[in-house]
């Protein structure tokens, strides 16, 4: 059996807590009282706020038999560790079930091993047997109560904390998985970028990515980082005149390469025709993603796109503008492409 650690002890009344929701809703551990309750705290660097995760976590616990709520990650819930550090477990994995009374009836502090779950869990079972006994005693004058739910409610409690037990192990195994896999230092090496007409050299170690590259040891801040997933085009600049996300390509493997940057659309003082177009119609607003449109919608006066409007924005349906500047956009992309045909 391994060892459970208690900070907050069992049988005695869980410590009073705050719980913030993202609505701004403050809920005590007084406003929890009439129903079996879980606590599942994690550590902050596992980010439980984010909107899969979370999801994910609820799905575990829902696919418990006789769950029908869903259960709320404290990390998520106490973004300072006020709770946490209450029960004492700030920084730690941790699990408590309280009774509808507020009292603490089972505990485990610390990551789960995937080879202790089921002592874990067994244990679980065993306190929430003894538990339905005492009920049974009371029923017929026996002792009394310190929990006092119905069969169903507490077993649902009961096999939810299992559930966020074993969440608990694909965390922590998770986060050793991680640990093995963080990249190790590697070392710089020269590489020479040819940047819009002049060369530039850096050193650089071999997983940089042409974004940072520019960004970060070149100086050229006008490509944009937004989602550095690949996903908004903000980053886009031309290598060997072909539009690319600069976020998903490696600085290196472009040292033969041509690039153009927003910084290498004007010549000297004379705007883009694009760039004056883009003024002409309000083809932005706040201007972030200006960059990455730009150099989409000029490496497309180059492409095989239709004439109808409906076409070009199939062509730049790689670049998002979370103002909704697209109107704009499309009509300075079609008045440049005018010009030329014309």
């Amino acid at each position: 059996m391994p060892e459970l650690l208690t900070c907050a002890s069992i049988g005695t009344l869980a410590p009073d807590f705050v719980l913030v929701y993202a609505d701004g809703r403050r809920v005590t551990r007084d406003e929890l009282r009439g129903r079996p309750a879980i606590l599942a705290f994690y550590p902050q660097h596992w980010d439980p706020a984010r909107a899969e995760q979370l999801a994910h976590f609820n799905a575990m616990v829902s696919a418990a038999p006789g769950i029908s709520t869903k259960v709320p990650l404290l990390a998520d819930l106490d973004p300072f560790g006020e709770a946490a550090e209450r029960f004492g477990v700030l920084g730690e994995h941790a699990v408590f079930v309280l009774d509808a009374d507020g009292v603490i009836l089972w505990s485990h502090v610390g990551a789960v091993a995937q080879s202790d779950l089921d002592a874990l869990t067994d244990s679980l079972k065993s306190r929430a047997l003894a538990v339905l006994e005492a009920t049974d005693d009371a029923a017929t004058g026996g002792r009394d109560l310190l929990f006092n739910p119905s069969r169903r409610q507490f077993i649902a409690t009961v096999l939810a904390a299992a559930v966020v037990l074993a969440a608990t192990s694909a965390v922590s195994k998770a986060e050793s998985v991680s640990k093995a896999l963080a990249p190790k230092n590697v070392a710089a090496i020269p590489v020479t970028l040819n940047v819009n007409g002049r060369a530039v050299a850096l050193t650089i170690e071999p997983r940089v990515t042409l974004l940072d590259a520019l960004r970060e040891y070149a100086g050229l801040t006008g490509t944009k980082k937004g989602c550095d997933h690949g996903q908004c085009g903000a980053c886009t600049v031309h290598i060997d005149g072909r539009r690319q996300l600069s976020c998903l390509t490696f600085a290196v493997m472009h040292a033969n390469a041509k690039i153009t940057t927003v910084e290498g659309l004007a010549s000297g003082d004379t705007l883009h025709p694009m760039q004056a177009a883009f003024i002409k119609h309000d083809g932005f607003q706040c201007g972030y993603c200006t960059p990455g449109q730009l150099m989409s919608a000029t490496a497309l006066l180059r492409e095989p796109c239709g004439t109808a409007d409906a076409d070009v924005k199939e062509c730049m349906s790689g670049n998002i503008c979370r103002c909704g500047a697209y109107p704009g956009i499309v009509a300075a992309i079609q008045e440049v492409r005018a010009t030329s045909r014309g």
